[in-house]
């Protein structure tokens, strides 16, 4: 694959004419970026758009792009503290071109473009779903050890897990691969979404930002995504050649787990390439709760990548390679507790001691060429992962084990104003996968192959904008080496399966006023169930279940309505998004209570296909109540439950069988939860406070406790500071604050241990 990929680019740059414009006489961009009324600014950062060229500023604001093509170009700056800003500058050859960038001080950033869920790159209040974009200062105030819990603040998201390693975003009540969680656009090629004890294999610490695309996004990213999209944005493959050396260094310490993170990235123009370069390391022991330690939650991770890309003319082609490499421990249910006269006793839930370790490596490969027939840009992208997996349980023994390889083709293209249309795009995908299994789990080794084409068209470019898509999916599974899964007593061949079907979607956008949208959608979204819903049938001692497929599951088919209003003012930013899923055939893992025999003493989930309903309610503000002072709200509420006529649920225990009635509620559904906050904000320090609730979740699924309500606060603050004309920045953050012992109701250890206990984390960036 990577051969492949290095001679495909060779024979780009062979076949790519230059683009260079013989004869014509070049110019010079120089400028001074400063504060509004004030001094320079060093450690800006400003970008020559038509000519993806970048720089950052020295310590007297100054910065100079030299063999400039003579024309009109778009110079962008951004600088945290301050609000982003964009000016045109004319370069004619015959001298320099002059520019002073004035910068205002800014308390909210505003992110101006998102990149995940729409034909092209927009500014954020032209995307026609809800969107959250986690970037900048933000970013810095929110980092944690894994993509959920740094997303946990924002409004429809919830965090589900066994501990902390393993946390994934849950977004509207759904989890799995319902969100599908992509880097710089492309699926992670984990197995996350497959078990609760299996961790994303994605660090957050390099991020340039985080972009969270809410409701049914199959049109663009597969037939599975009917919650939502994740996407972490590195640009792996620079699209930007720097002037110079730059990149950012981070490390990380927090006392919840005595853990520690050091990282950065670099990049450097080599000629006409810019390569990107890219390394992380992670550690941490048990996690320390009010009620005591939780045991076997330590953690270990390295990372590491380098990419490069070059722009020849009009096209863009590259590489990158990334590896990843974690251990970490589910927890057991033995921990320390510290009863009232300081006494330690020893509690045992199940006896199982299991680390896991995990270690991907994943390449891909690029190719953007522009004005090609009718379209005014084609993407393809290539990508290859391959996963390795082991649960190893207390003696070293490998309880379960799993070899994924999985590669991918994408290929998206966009065109411009054809008749009515005023932009959209067609596109194709096609991914082979191999799963090789291995351990106690019964779950047979399988090959399975998929492949989509689809079409999204806008009409209208002022106030009204409509967007129509339609998309077809064909996916084939093909399972070796088991014959049959015994399914409530019944034996079901395992055999072939294949799945197709349309999905589509409907949506406009209308510009009220030009600080107000309102957006209304409606979408049929399609999703094949995973090889281990049709497939498993055995322990998963790390997971604490006995999990048992059914080959003849049916395929979900989910009938949304969206419908949100956001507002984008110079000191507000708002939105609130109302919505209604109808899922037919809903694949999920039903409880069938604990069982002696056959299943060693581990609760039995059974999967099957019910039909449910999602409704609910989200929004979030950021309100600049004076130039300072900054109010951050959210809230999100999910109401969800079966349509059809549950039959009774089979309880087994030692021997004998009962039936207790079945819930109408789905599990681990999130409750109604929201974040306050108010926080003071200058370009050199910040200092905030806030906190985080959630209501009481009585609405339980099938064997599934309550959870009471809870409050929790937590503090922010800190500094920025230039030091020989790098940008310093130093976060304090301390989580709850008066170690308050609350239990999350999506978390799947609640019954054994609450939720984190105070934790002070700090967080240093040097940006260069």
């Amino acid at each position: 694959m990577i051969r492949t990929a290095v001679a495909f680019a060779l024979a780009v740059a062979a076949l790519v004419p230059s683009g260079n414009a013989v004869g014509q006489e070049r110019g010079t961009i120089v400028g001074v970026v400063a504060e509004a009324g004030g001094g320079p600014l060093a450690a800006a950062h400003v970008e020559l758009v038509e000519s993806h060229r970048s720089e950052t500023t020295g310590v007297d604001g100054s910065f100079a792009f030299t063999g400039v093509l003579p024309g009109t170009h778009t110079l962008k700056v951004q600088r945290i503290g301050y609000a982003p800003r964009q000016v045109v500058v004319q370069v004619n050859g015959s001298g320099p071109a002059e520019v002073r960038i004035e910068l205002q001080v800014a308390a909210v950033q505003f992110e101006e473009i998102v990149v995940t869920g729409t034909i092209t790159s927009r500014a954020g209040q032209d995307v026609l779903s809800p969107t959250s974009v986690v970037a900048a200062a933000e970013l810095e105030r929110k980092l944690d050890a894994t993509i959920a819990a740094t997303l946990a603040d924002e409004p429809g998201v919830a965090v589900t897990g066994m501990g902390p390693a393993t946390a994934r975003p849950v977004i509207r009540g759904m989890g799995g691969d319902r969100i599908v969680m992509l880097e710089d656009g492309v699926r992670s090629g984990d197995m996350s979404s497959t078990s609760a004890d299996h961790a994303v294999a994605i660090d957050p610490l390099t991020a340039q930002r985080l972009e969270v695309v809410r409701g049914p996004m199959s049109l663009l990213y597969g037939s599975s995504a009917l919650g939502g999209v994740v996407n972490v944005v590195r640009e792996e493959v620079p699209r930007t050649v720097p002037d110079h050396f730059h990149g950012a260094v981070v490390a990380q310490a927090q006392s919840v787990n005595t853990g520690g993170t050091i990282g950065g990235f670099g990049v450097v123009p080599i000629g006409r390439w810019a390569a990107r370069f890219e390394g992380s390391g992670r550690a941490s022991g048990d996690v320390s709760t009010p009620a005591g330690t939780l045991d076997n939650t330590d953690t270990r991770a390295f990372n590491l990548a380098a990419g490069i890309g070059r722009r020849i003319g009009t096209a863009h082609f590259g590489g990158s390679y990334r590896f990843f490499d974690s251990r970490y421990g589910i927890p057991d249910g033995a921990h320390e507790h510290h009863d009232g006269d300081g006494e330690e006793e020893e509690e045992e839930a199940h006896a199982h001691n299991v680390h896991v370790e995990m270690r991907r490596h994943s390449a891909r490969a690029e190719l953007d060429l522009h004005d090609v027939a009718l379209f005014e840009e084609i993407e393809i992208t290539g990508s290859y992962t391959n996963y390795t997996h082991r649960e190893i349980e207390e003696g070293g023994e490998i309880g379960t084990e799993f070899f994924q390889d999985v590669a991918g083709l994408n290929v998206l293209a966009r065109h411009g104003g054809l008749g009515p249309i005023s932009t959209g795009a067609v596109g194709f995908s096609a991914q082979y996968r191999d799963i090789e299994t291995g351990g106690e789990l019964s779950t047979p080794s399988t090959r399975d192959y998929s492949a989509a084409v689809f079409v999204v068209e806008e009409v209208g470019t002022g106030p009204l904008r409509l967007q129509a898509g339609a998309r077809y999916d064909f996916a084939r599974y093909e399972p070796r080496g088991t014959t049959s899964i015994d399914v409530g007593g019944v034996l079901v061949p395992v055999r072939d399966r294949e799945f197709g079907a349309f999905s589509g979607s409907l949506g406009l956008l209308y510009e009220v006023s030009d600080p107000v949208r309102i957006g209304v959608s409606v979408a049929r979204a399609y999703r094949t169930p995973d090889f281990n819903e049709l497939y498993t049938s055995g322990p998963h001692l790390a997971a604490n279940s006995f999990d048992v497929g059914d080959p003849e599951l049916e395929a979900e088919i989910g009938t949304g309505i969206d419908a949100f209003v956001r507002y984008r003012g110079s000191r507000l930013q708002a939105e609130l998004a109302a919505f209604r899923n109808q899922l037919d055939g809903y694949v999920f893992p039903s409880s069938r209570g604990r069982t002696v025999e056959g299943a060693d003493g581990l609760p039995l989930f059974q999967y099957t296909n019910e039909d449910a309903r999602f409704v609910g309610i989200e929004g979030g503000l950021d309100w600049s109540v004076t130039e300072r002072l900054v109010l951050e709200a959210t809230g999100s509420i999910v109401r969800a439950e079966f349509t059809n006529d549950r039959a009774p649920i089979p309880v087994f225990e030692d021997g004998d069988t009962t039936f207790v009635e079945a819930s109408r509620h789905p599990p681990l559904i999130p409750p109604a939860n929201g974040r306050l906050a108010l926080r003071y904000e200058t370009p050199d320090w910040f200092a905030g406070v806030g906190g985080r609730f959630a209501a009481k979740q009585d609405r339980t699924g099938d064997f599934e406790e309550p959870t009471a309500a809870y409050a929790i606060a937590d503090l922010t603050a800190g500094v920025r500071f230039l030091r020989g004309g790098r940008l310093h920045t130093v976060t304090l953050r301390v989580d709850n604050l008066f170690d308050t012992e609350y239990r999350d109701h999506l978390s799947r250890i609640k019954e054994i241990m609450p939720q984190p206990g105070i934790g002070v984390s700090v967080l240093y960036r040097l940006s260069f």
